[in-house]
């Protein structure tokens, strides 16, 4: 670990080496933290990450489309009601979708038959 001494500027400014700024990818308007901890300041890069904030629609979107079993769908459209919407008109999704999923009963059915063909797994 190099260690390089730098003189602190007006109003607490800091210019840091080159040589540290290139290898951490460091430019103008970089984001960093520092902290006090044990009696020494750290500074490290921060990384900020862009957060998505979900409309209603979006949410319904999720709901109406995640929805697995005609069960699952007719609970998932209730919550959209709930929201205020229409299951049937909310943006990017199939009004016909219920129709094409399969029952509670269909699904399971289809889970069994699937876990009927997989080899049995040995244990020691």
């Amino acid at each position: 670990m190099a260690t390089d001494t730098i003189k602190m500027g007006k109003r607490g400014t800091l210019v840091l080496p080159a040589k540290l700024r290139k290898e951490f990818g460091l430019t103008d308007g970089s984001l960093l933290v520092t902290e006090s901890r044990d009696g020494q300041i750290t500074i490290r890069p921060a990384y900020a990450v862009a957060v998505e904030i979900y409309t209603p629609e979006r949410k319904a979107e999720f709901a109406l489309n995640n929805a697995l079993s005609q069960e699952d769908w007719d609970i998932a459209a209730q919550e959209v009601r709930g929201m205020g919407l229409d299951p049937m008109t909310v943006p990017n999704t199939d009004p016909n979708r219920r129709q094409s999923l399969p029952s509670n009963a269909e699904l399971e059915a289809a889970f069994a038959t699937l876990e009927a063909q997989q080899p049995e797994i040995e244990t020691a």
